[in-house]
């Protein structure tokens, strides 16, 4: 028995292939939007690129914008198909394509779904989070090599500034690296060299922060050294706290990481909702072929004809096209095979 068996009138079908021929642009315009979002969040990624420790969500980018284009070329010339389809002469020209057509459109919600398990397993699985502390605390380490890489000091200076953020955890994180540079530190004098000596690793450690950790909206005024032995100017304040402080409240890698997982939510439901919507295409497409091809055998354009979207049961299918695989290999095991010598 075919699966999703119907029957369709010749208005039927002219009124189905003018349907697909609106959804198949919609397609085109949902298409434009996944590459957009590809586009972004590969801007995005390279924007902060330099505090993260491994390529862990280029492939989301990659996939999207590939598999977006992919839909705009499909959708164009499932538009012009479906267009000619409403036509019993013109359907004869495009015949042979709309098999392909429709197994080149699954393959494209294929890939729309493995974006969005890209997007949901990068944001689910830990490794975003592992890769912004490991990211964080490198550049952290090198941020007073600016002789060095001058443009890492300034990348880690944007991010605190832009998201709003102080350190890896939180702003005593600068604590526990050398942050200012050799060339700025005069060794003559004595607190340096005690600085310096109380440190097992040689390393110029001091409780100050760089100046992208203040936060120009708070009322106080933002110290940068002696943190730890600097009252909390609130008299409220029983504890001293970074808002006190005039610093930012929040560590970078969870304000990166949320940045980012908004991005792949948004990525990870728009894929879903557009892969629903092109399964709907697709399946209104197969209608429209399988009913064509009935009413090419039955020779009059104008009378009724069936549509499926498989001619038999699902079991009967996956059989049916094991025996074909199957049979592939007994092809040339007779005794006229070409390839043997007689």
């Amino acid at each position: 028995m075919a699966l999703g068996h119907v029957v369709l009138s010749h208005s039927d079908r002219r009124v189905l292939a003018r349907v697909l021929v609106v959804l198949n642009w919609v397609s085109v315009a949902t298409g434009a939007v996944l590459v957009l979002l590809g586009v972004y969040l590969w801007a995005e990624l390279r924007r902060w690129e330099e505090v993260m420790s491994e390529d862990v969500l280029w492939a989301v980018p990659v996939v999207l914008i590939w598999t977006g284009l992919g839909a705009c070329v499909v959708n164009l010339t499932g538009a012009q198909l479906c267009l000619d389809c409403s036509d019993h002469n013109r359907f004869l020209r495009w015949k042979l394509v709309l098999a392909p057509y429709v197994g080149v459109s699954l393959l494209l919600t294929a890939g729309l779904l493995l974006a969005a398990a890209l997007s949901l397993a990068l944001g689910f699985s830990g490794r975003l989070d592992e890769a912004l502390e490991a990211g964080l605390s490198a550049a952290m380490r090198r941020y007073k090599d600016s002789d060095l890489n001058p443009g890492l000091k300034t990348k880690l200076d944007l991010v605190q500034i832009h998201m709003s953020c102080c350190g890896k955890d939180r702003y005593q994180d600068w604590f526990r690296v050398q942050w200012v540079s050799d060339r700025y530190l005069d060794r003559t004098q004595a607190r340096v060299q005690d600085q310096i000596r109380s440190n097992v690793a040689g390393l110029y450690l001091s409780d100050s922060v760089p100046f992208s950790c203040c936060d120009p909206a708070s009322p106080w005024p933002c110290p940068q050294t002696g943190l730890k032995s600097r009252p909390a100017p609130h008299f409220l304040s029983l504890v001293q706290s970074s808002r006190s402080l005039g610093l930012w409240g929040r560590g970078c890698r969870e304000a990166l990481r949320r940045h980012y997982l908004w991005i792949l939510n948004v990525i990870s439901v728009s894929a879903v909702s557009v892969w629903a919507f092109e399964l709907l295409v697709v399946t209104g497409v197969r209608y429209l072929q399988t009913s064509m091809e009935n009413l090419v055998l039955l020779g009059d354009p104008a009378s009724d004809s069936e549509a499926w979207i498989l001619e038999d049961s699902l079991c009967e299918t996956a059989r049916h096209n094991l025996r074909i695989i199957k049979s592939l290999g007994k092809c040339y095991h007779g005794n006229n095979d070409p390839n043997i010598d007689q």
